[in-house]
């Protein structure tokens, strides 16, 4: 056993909300958990001991929804590819979100479920780099968000075989594509329902007698709540929310993941490189977006962290950023960072070894320059990474393409 002991730092306390200073914590290098921690002197016994200068520390951050295979800039029509080039291109986008501070994922569709490969090789200890939770192909209506990419099904029973098909090939979550969107085709409006509660609700059922949670695109607010009565465990986007949506939120307890990004790097980003139309939906949407978020932030929805990334022009190391438009939409840096850490791990049943750095779990940390429960900007710049308790060098990770965030129309 090869024990180093990080000391001299402050740590986020994720229950109390709030960085302990004087801190330190032992690692395991073999196994990559914590030992032991505590505030003051390191024990007498430490083998090897590591100053972190008062920095402060948090869990490594887990971004609850991404997919992984896509290049996201330039944006264009995707060529078909090669098993070899697109298992490349995952493992780019993967080392990028990594470099941000992202240290665990679930990737919600994947074409040809590629991400139930990159879950094995993170569970079979083969991929240390971020770590995945996959659904493998979403489901979609026949004619359906995304039909053409994803598997197209019809009716209660054909959820529930596919769901099980899905569970077969190994994922570990499934995705509903259950109502309209801003992306694929420029005739589909976001506020357009597709499934139905039945359909959601049969395989809701499937998935849950096995233990796996169920994630549902849901941007249209008849298809919110459905998905909230049909039993869905996260709801995805949520354009519009209303008082009954917030009750069924609050009953149920389900996870609201608002990628509040998505649509707003599609304006800030689009112009020149997406189809006008698509711009054209990003606009019309983004303000109730963030209206949405707010008043859920606001009214004790349970709330976990996601960008979408690898949708238009929405980039693998934006999970800061979609932090920051968490804070502009009106939720607490204390609710985003809890969002972040231990409500994300919940979400993807990883509770067990992430989301705290306490002892038992995993030895997944960034390291930041200042607090980011004092200002969530400080996300953006992580000054080290580790996994399993190593620095990581993360040299070339990051992605060139960079623009700053300004608030532009968007009125709060």
């Amino acid at each position: 056993m090869s024990i180093r002991t990080y000391h001299n730092a402050q740590v986020y306390d994720v229950a109390q909300a709030k960085f302990i200073p004087n801190s330190w914590f032992s690692v395991d290098l073999t196994t990559g958990r914590i030992t032991a921690t505590g505030t003051g002197a390191t024990p007498a016994d430490a083998q090897e001991l590591v100053d972190l200068n008062n920095k402060f520390i948090t869990p490594g951050m887990i971004n609850t929804h991404v997919h992984i295979i896509n290049k996201v800039f330039p944006y264009g029509p995707k060529a078909s590819r090669e098993p070899f080039e697109i298992a490349m291109q995952a493992q780019a986008n993967l080392n990028e979100m990594l470099a941000s501070g992202v240290t665990y994922t679930r990737v919600l569709a994947t074409a040809q479920s590629f991400d139930i490969g990159m879950q094995k090789m993170t569970l079979n200890g083969q991929w240390r780099g971020t770590g995945v939770v996959a659904s493998g192909r979403a489901f979609s209506t026949i004619g359906g968000h995304a039909s053409k990419i994803g598997e197209a099904l019809s009716g209660p029973e054909e959820f529930r075989a596919g769901v099980r098909r899905r569970i077969e090939q190994g994922a570990h979550a499934i995705k509903y594509m259950a109502s309209g969107g801003i992306a694929f085709d420029q005739f589909e409006q976001p506020d357009m329902p597709q499934m139905t509660e039945a359909e959601m609700a049969a395989g809701v059922d499937v998935a849950h007698r096995r233990g796996i949670k169920v994630a549902a695109h849901a941007e249209a607010l008849q298809t919110v709540k459905e998905a909230l009565r049909a039993g869905v465990d996260s709801v995805e986007h949520a354009f519009v929310i209303d008082d009954e949506a917030l009750e069924l939120f609050q009953s149920t307890g389900t996870y609201l993941t608002p990628t509040l990004v998505a649509p707003y790097v599609i304006i800030k980003r689009g112009d020149g490189l997406l189809p006008q139309w698509m711009v054209d939906k990003a606009y019309k949407w983004v303000d109730s977006h963030f209206a949405a978020f707010g008043k859920a932030a606001k009214n004790g929805v349970n709330l976990a962290l996601g960008t979408d990334a690898g949708s238009p022009l929405n980039g693998y190391a934006d999970t800061a950023l979609e932090a920051e438009l968490w804070s502009i939409a009106g939720a607490t840096n204390a609710q985003i960072l809890q969002a972040l850490f231990t409500n994300a791990a919940d979400l993807l049943q990883i509770s067990a070894d992430y989301g705290e750095l306490v002892p038992g779990k995993m030895a997944d940390f960034v390291v930041f320059d200042a607090s980011p429960l004092a200002d969530i900007k400080v996300l953006q710049e992580p000054k080290r990474v580790a996994k399993f308790g190593e620095f990581v060098d993360t040299t070339g990770f990051q992605n060139p393409y960079i623009l700053p965030l300004d608030k532009g129309h968007l009125a709060y």
